[in-house]
């Protein structure tokens, strides 16, 4: 691509669709904030987040709301639903330019000029109760919302489901099912091999001490500041097998490759089983899962067995740190 002058189309697109036939692939980010699979991106589509635009959104208990914008976004950016609209439109274009009207008429309709377009054409039609909601509905419903799913619309209120099955009918024959299954063991191939090879079950998720996977944590001084780098819960006793201290840098590796936290004593945890924070900028768990998938095509990351060793003390970004319990002990 590099090597093609700028603002020939036609030249780049033979380049990239050449590489493409060759097994290559073109990788497009969609994203807020600089990220590392964007750094790895052939192309990046900025987008809007909540704020910046018009935005629906619906929680764990079922409950939707309007967040209007109230500022612009950053230069080009736009909505998810809006790149898709134009995504669309530059591939209809295309394939009536190849002369594949039948391909290009896959892409056809996509005329959204606002969010509200997208919603009203998506949610509005289609969503179980859908009719009843519009963006002047939502608004009106401030920050209340209504739980889904709308059921009507009486008085100015869209009217939603407080309770699910509150009728007590769960199917075919009104009554819950519980579905028993055998454990099947560890799906995911080459699983097995690694818990009978390393020690340590390494468990990753999220924390609520940063937000997500800390693509916009990332830049707060003040999470990164008491959090500059990914923790690995371990019981107290396997640290002090391994001579561990709280605060110190450790490697977690195995055959599938290494990463880095720093060591975090909780005492609360099982023996042989730690939990490392994922998705850290300065510690990339992702490093030591395997490609395994399970019959699903799903891959298995919260199942995996690696080796743990000291890399150095606690320096001194991490030994000011407090290590007390991060679980709330009521009383």
């Amino acid at each position: 691509m590099n090597d093609i002058p700028y603002g020939d189309r036609d030249r780049m697109v033979d380049a990239i669709m050449g590489a493409i036939r060759q097994g290559g692939l073109f990788s497009i980010d969609v994203d807020m904030v600089p990220t590392k699979i964007g750094q790895d991106a052939h192309l990046v589509l900025p987008a809007a987040t909540s704020g910046e635009m018009n935005l629906t959104s619906i929680n764990g208990e079922r409950r939707m709301r309007l967040t209007e914008r109230y500022m612009d976004p950053p230069g080009s950016a736009k909505p998810d639903c809006l790149i898709v609209t134009g995504l669309a439109q530059a591939l209809e274009k295309s394939w009536r330019k190849a002369g594949k009207n039948d391909i290009a008429d896959k892409f056809k309709g996509y005329d959204w000029k606002t969010e509200e377009d997208a919603f009203m054409y998506g949610y509005n039609k289609h969503a179980s109760g859908g009719n009843f909601v519009t963006y002047e509905r939502l608004r009106a419903m401030g920050t209340n919302g209504f739980q889904e799913p709308a059921v009507d619309f009486k008085d100015g209120k869209i009217i939603g489901t407080k309770r699910l099955y509150a009728d007590g009918k769960f199917g075919k024959e009104g009554k819950a099912k519980f579905m028993a299954t055998q454990w099947r063991g560890l799906e995911a191939p080459g699983k097995q091999q690694e818990k009978e090879k390393f020690p340590y079950l390494v468990n990753n998720g999220r924390a609520n001490h940063v937000w997500q996977s800390i693509y916009l944590d990332q830049y707060n001084d003040f999470v990164m500041d008491r959090w500059p780098l990914p923790f690995l819960e371990m019981h107290p006793d396997d640290m002090s097998e391994l001579g561990h201290h709280a605060g110190d840098l450790v490697e977690i590796y195995n055959d599938n490759g290494s990463t880095q936290a720093m060591a975090q004593p909780t005492p609360t945890a099982k023996g042989k089983q730690t939990f490392m924070l994922f998705a850290y900028p300065s510690g990339a768990m992702g490093n030591v899962v395997s490609k395994g998938v399970n019959e699903l095509i799903i891959p298995n990351y919260k199942q995996t067995w690696a080796n743990v060793r000291k890399i150095a003390d606690a320096p001194e970004v991490t030994r000011r740190l407090t290590f007390k319990s991060q679980e709330y002990i009521p009383g």
